[in-house]
């Protein structure tokens, strides 16, 4: 019976180790759905001021001058 006790000790050493690469797993996950929800907020600022900047009447544009070495 030794060995099924080592099998079981053998079993639950394993299912300890498995849990605790879960918990490590999802709090990474949690870690990198915070990282790109920052992200896409960033990315939806910049879009916003791009579109602004499309929808901004153009400088003026200058004149067609002779440059001052000629």
């Amino acid at each position: 019976m030794t060995t099924t006790t080592a099998r079981i000790d053998e079993l639950e050493a394993r299912l300890a180790q498995q849990d605790q690469s879960v918990l490590e797993l999802s709090d990474e996950v949690y870690r990198q759905q915070q990282h790109i929800a920052r992200l896409e907020e960033q990315l939806r600022t910049v879009r916003e001021r791009l579109d602004a900047l499309a929808t901004r009447d153009p400088l003026p544009s200058a004149p067609d001058e002779t440059p001052p070495h000629y």
